[in-house]
């Protein structure tokens, strides 16, 4: 898929990975339009702010995934303003880590929707208008997690575990569209570019889904030694008791 000038739309993008990936787009992709969503208005405007500030176009929509009428609002407001989404990056995750005896229901419920049912909700809204304008690329981050489960993250893992399969399920419903669908298994990222050792620094991980994205990959792992344990994790599960990924 040729990116320049497409618009994205990244999910969680108040902070963290979606903030510095939304920046990067804006510098490194010409014509990009980044769209930000989530819940906390202030930090929307300060990646806005950054963004802007490097020379990308950059604009932002209070959202919360685990209310499904407003993705819905936030879907048709920016269809109503003239924008196409061309890239989803269903980037948005809860990631509470605690034993499942100590996980209440309302926790359980976060995270279902926040990792599960929002980003589910987003491509049936979306992907309809990329196969109409004849193209698209839906982006979903994943977690090692969803390869190989952790103690005490349980429903987390369970919710990766969902995502992956929400790939495969979406790659094949697509096959004979022009949407594409990536997986990306996101492993430990560093984002204050300390150079902390086993950590990928994020502008590395945003330039690998850029390449991604461009050559229309069906998966993005960070390293070659990730790709190949979480498929030995997939083929042979023992293999998951032995070594541990780092997120």
């Amino acid at each position: 898929m040729k990116i320049t000038g497409a618009t994205f739309l990244i999910t969680g993008g108040s902070q963290g990975v979606g903030r510095r990936l939304a920046v990067y787009l804006g510098r490194h992709v010409p014509g990009a339009e980044v769209l930000v969503a989530a819940r906390n208005e202030e930090n929307l405007r300060e990646t806005v702010r950054q963004a802007k500030e490097t020379g990308g176009k950059c604009a932002y929509y209070v959202c919360d995934l685990r209310d499904s009428a407003a993705i819905e609002r936030m879907v048709e407001t920016i269809q109503s303003e003239g924008r196409f989404v061309d890239v989803l990056v269903n980037n948005a995750a809860d990631v509470t880590s605690k034993p499942l005896l100590e996980t209440s229901m309302e926790e359980i419920d976060s995270l279902v929707r926040t990792n599960v049912s929002g980003p589910l909700q987003l491509c049936r809204l979306i992907a309809p208008a990329m196969i109409e304008r004849g193209g698209g690329t839906i982006v979903n981050i994943s977690s090692l997690a969803g390869y190989k489960a952790n103690p005490n993250q349980t429903v987390y893992s369970a919710t990766k575990t969902a995502v992956n399969g929400i790939s495969d399920a979406l790659r094949a419903e697509f096959r004979d569209t022009p949407v594409r669908v990536i997986n990306v298994a996101l492993s430990s990222i560093d984002l204050d570019g300390g150079g902390a050792r086993g950590k990928v620094p994020v502008e590395v991980f945003a330039a690998k889904l850029v390449r991604a994205i461009e050559h229309d990959a069906r998966e993005l792992y960070l390293s070659p030694l990730t790709k190949w344990l979480m498929r030995l994790y997939k083929f042979y599960p023992p293999l998951s008791d032995i070594v541990r990924p780092n997120h």
